[in-house]
């Protein structure tokens, strides 16, 4: 009889779940999804919102809808896009959010996300996306020879991010490291370009998440490689420091692809600041030498050569980060975990703490190939 009656209750709870799934029911060609949500300020400094939506009819030659509306917060721009879109509007599977470079220059602009990161229906896995230019020029591109502008933008952002050409920072990923006092943070960047769309970089962000800097693609390399998160290989040219400039052609000229990087950061505290010792030993493929060198008897006057450059360029990339008081390396991770006493002091500023902090960078590159030609 108890079996019965745990089979019974089990049947009664299922139906009621499925009544309850089916009241829920809404059509898709009554929702309009916002792929795209868009943060800008207009000439007059006020925020303005924009969204774009895929447009889920046979009848529609335009297939996507685009509104641009001024509004106090995000919640009350999507009251807005309601009054012109012809479906209910859902956050639930936007792609990219796209901020003007004119918001992010003010302190604690992410709060306009709070909407997203309150409501469980929003996605939180939309890319975080810079974009110098007005947001609304780059929401209302229609380009006829690529795909979706949502789709056009994501693969765009895969394809630089795999190639190590910019970050990935999606909105979790955004909450988590403005809450991180050890890391500061860094989005992809981009601007449009006539009917075309061009990753530039990298923007990066203090700890109030105000701009402060943009790098371009081979110092996000650098930058990639100091976070321990390059994907796949990093390519570079350099020119070689001994061999003469040819000009029109570029005689001192060679590329390589840099693979299977390690990186090893030592951390101490030493006359009352911060000391990091990071050792990055990468092995190399030559792909190109516009100049003549027996690789196979004097690899190591090349390798000296790679060294010597990549360690300046690192120098250069993290004094630029220190004049800025930002860390978007981490290293107060690294600060937090192996030297807490004193890091305990400044958490609460990191960013100046790391302005004077010794930090040195020296790389160890092992030539490993150099193609099928002496």
């Amino acid at each position: 009889m108890a079996g019965r009656l745990k089979v019974l209750l089990f049947v009664l709870t299922a139906l009621a779940l499925m009544v309850k799934g089916g009241t829920d029911r809404v059509l898709l060609e009554d929702v309009s999804l916002a792929l795209i949500v868009g943060i800008d300020l207009d000439q007059n400094g006020k925020l303005v919102f924009s969204a774009s939506s895929p447009v889920f009819s046979s009848e529609a030659k335009q297939k996507e809808e685009e509104y641009t509306s001024p509004s106090s917060t995000l919640r009350q721009s999507r009251d807005k896009d309601d009054k012109t879109f012809v479906a209910i509007t859902s956050g639930g599977k936007v792609q990219e959010m796209i901020i003007g470079k004119k918001v992010m220059q003010h302190e604690h602009w992410s709060m306009l996300m709070e909407p997203f990161l309150r409501d469980p229906k929003n996605s939180i896995r939309g890319r975080i996306i810079m974009v110098d230019g007005p947001v609304s020029d780059m929401i209302h591109m229609h380009p006829e020879d690529k795909p979706r502008l949502p789709l056009y933008l994501t693969k765009l952002i895969d394809t630089a991010h795999r190639r190590n050409l910019t970050v990935k920072t999606t909105l979790e990923d955004l909450r988590r490291d403005n809450y991180e006092k050890g890391k500061t943070v860094s989005v992809t960047e981009m601007k449009r370009q006539g009917e075309r769309v061009i990753v530039t970089g990298t923007a990066l962000l203090d700890e109030a998440g105000k701009y402060q800097m943009s790098i371009d693609d081979n110092e996000t390399k650098l930058l990639l490689m100091l976070q321990r998160r390059s994907k796949g290989e990093s390519s570079f040219t350099f020119h070689a420091l001994d061999q003469p400039d040819g000009g029109v052609f570029p005689t001192d000229a060679y590329s390589f692809s840099a693979n299977k990087i390690s990186v090893k950061t030592k951390t101490g505290y030493r006359d009352g600041k911060f000391k990091f010792d990071v050792k990055v030993k990468l092995r190399v493929t030559l792909i190109e030498r516009m100049f003549p060198l027996d690789i196979r008897k004097h690899a190591d006057k090349l390798e000296r050569d790679i060294n010597r450059q990549l360690e300046q360029r690192f120098e250069r990339l993290i004094h630029d980060f220190q004049s800025r008081q930002i860390d978007p390396v981490g290293f107060g991770l690294y600060a937090r975990a192996y030297e807490y006493r004193h890091w305990r002091t400044v958490q609460d500023h990191w960013g100046k703490a790391m302005s004077e902090a010794d930090v040195n960078v020296k790389v160890d590159s092992t030539i490993i190939a150099m193609g099928v030609s002496k």
